[in-house]
């Protein structure tokens, strides 16, 4: 099979593998932030956003327009993050032609079409897939930049890059990372086999920092408010990078395999050095990768090392599914330690072992979104066996509430709905003859005690829906 034909197998698998399945589950409560912000008009949407989030608005502002189109549905709300799932793979494979070959390339564009990791995000309404398809984009023209210093290749690195800064926090890193790359580029390896002037790059910086200073100004507003409110995110352990490093792997079984194709192909241009290693290492591909390596793991560990030392020192800001932004980096790196096995059998056991961990947590789990709460599901089941004359009650949680009366809205539930806290008795003074308890069975507790004696429990349905118990009660005659 020729290198296009190839590149074709892997994006439609990576097309399939990102709509299969992507309208099956119910929205959560961030995705349906997304779509309340969607769903404004513009100029509205952008200062609730400033006065109220924490993203900057762009994913927002696509959404608006999207389902302007194509409507609100659950696989049409996620499509756009499938979409930029998609994108991630073809230029991660672009980017691995150009740092390595297209073996190196094929490889890595395989294992991300396949990742758990990549898909998840792909199927959910936030910005994230958006994030990771902007990195690997400005990584892209970066090479080119460093490759060509045309006046085309520098306008595409500075909209590239402005455009990672106004899609998400974590984007800021990878331009940190990208700077570190180009100085080091400039002043370690003199610019050998291609580079930079030091003046074209403070320029195209500048450039990126001017168009992004809206953005800046707004965030910087927010980071003060943080400060002074304080912000949800835990301070993260190195427990929560070996967690992040399980995520990109697919299982926390599978990691110390990934892990060590990732070290020996970052090492391999030092152990092709010596005459041991140049038995074991199939060091074609060690010539002049030196900096390639360098470059994919600034990507890589910047997203997740500086983020954890704002979080020891400053304010929790580290969360897995933001260093999404460098995690192309990881599959490079891996396909890089795949190749550089010397011999062939070997190497193809180490591709076959890490694909298998891949699709075991795709077909053994239940595809990527196996735990998601089915709001949907149980909405439509008690719409099935209520009337105006029943009562469902919402044992009160920040991820039931929002949800489930977003379905029962959508859905036209007949039966009156009612909020309660956890220890808040429901007034004698209703008279629904039916009532239903609605609670979250994975993040509060059973809020039987909310209901007054007057009821008396006839039918409990605990995990028939995953993540919710349903319990009726019946008032007593």
């Amino acid at each position: 099979m020729n290198g296009n034909m190839l590149l074709l197998a892997i994006l439609i698998l990576a097309v399939v593998l990102r709509l299969l399945f992507i309208g099956s589950h119910s929205l959560w409560l961030d995705e349906l932030f997304s779509l309340r912000f969607a769903e404004q008009g513009l100029l509205d949407l952008i200062q609730e956003v400033a006065r109220s989030d924490n993203h900057p608005p762009t994913y927002y502002v696509l959404l608006h327009y999207w389902i302007a189109l194509f409507g609100e549905s659950e696989a049409s709300l996620r499509a756009p993050s499938a979409i930029f799932g998609f994108l991630t793979v073809y230029y991660t494979y672009k980017v691995g032609e150009l740092v390595f070959d297209r073996r190196v390339a094929a490889i890595a564009g395989l294992l991300l079409a396949v990742s758990e990791f990549s898909i998840y995000y792909s199927q959910e309404a936030r910005m994230y897939s958006f994030l990771a398809f902007a990195s690997v984009l400005s990584v892209y023209f970066l090479l080119k930049l460093l490759k060509q210093q045309t006046g085309w290749s520098l306008f595409n690195y500075v909209w590239s890059s402005t455009l990672l800064v106004y899609v998400h926090l974590y984007g800021l890193f990878i331009i940190a990372a990208e700077n570190i790359y180009v100085l080091a580029a400039i002043y370690i390896f003199n610019n050998r086999n291609g580079g930079i002037q030091i003046k074209r790059w403070i320029s195209a910086q500048m450039l990126v920092f001017l168009f992004s200073l809206p953005w800046l100004w707004m965030l910087t507003s927010r980071i003060l408010t943080i400060g002074h409110e304080g912000f949800w995110v835990e301070i993260p352990t190195i427990t929560s990078i070996l967690k992040t490093f399980s995520a990109y792997s697919g299982s926390f079984k599978g990691l110390a395999v990934w892990v060590l194709l990732m070290l020996f192909g970052a090492s391999c241009v030092f152990i092709a050095r010596t005459t041991w290693g140049r038995k074991l290492v199939n060091d074609e591909l060690a010539v002049n990768e030196g900096r390639s390596v360098f470059l994919l793991i600034l990507l890589l560990f910047t997203p997740i090392i500086l983020p954890f030392i704002i979080s020891q020192f400053v304010t929790p800001v580290y969360i897995i599914r933001c260093t999404i932004a460098g995690h192309f980096a990881f599959y490079l790196l891996v396909a890089n330690g795949i190749m550089h096995i010397r011999w062939p059998g070997i190497r193809m056991l180490a591709l076959v072992m890490v694909l298998a961990l891949s699709l075991k947590g795709l077909i053994v789990q239940g595809y990527v979104h196996h735990n998601a709460t089915e709001f949907r599901e149980a909405v439509e089941y008690i719409g099935k066996h209520t009337s105006g004359n029943d009562l469902v009650v919402l044992c009160s949680h920040p991820h039931l509430d929002w949800p489930f009366k977003y379905y029962a809205e959508k859905l036209n539930l007949p039966a009156k709905l009612l909020v309660v806290d956890e220890n808040e008795v429901i007034p004698e003074s209703f008279e629904e003859k039916t009532l239903w308890l609605v609670r979250r069975t994975d993040r509060t507790n059973s809020c039987q005690q909310t209901i007054s004696n007057k009821y008396a429990r006839i039918e409990t349905r605990d995990n028939s829906y995953r993540n919710l118990g349903l319990t009726v009660f019946e008032k007593i005659l």
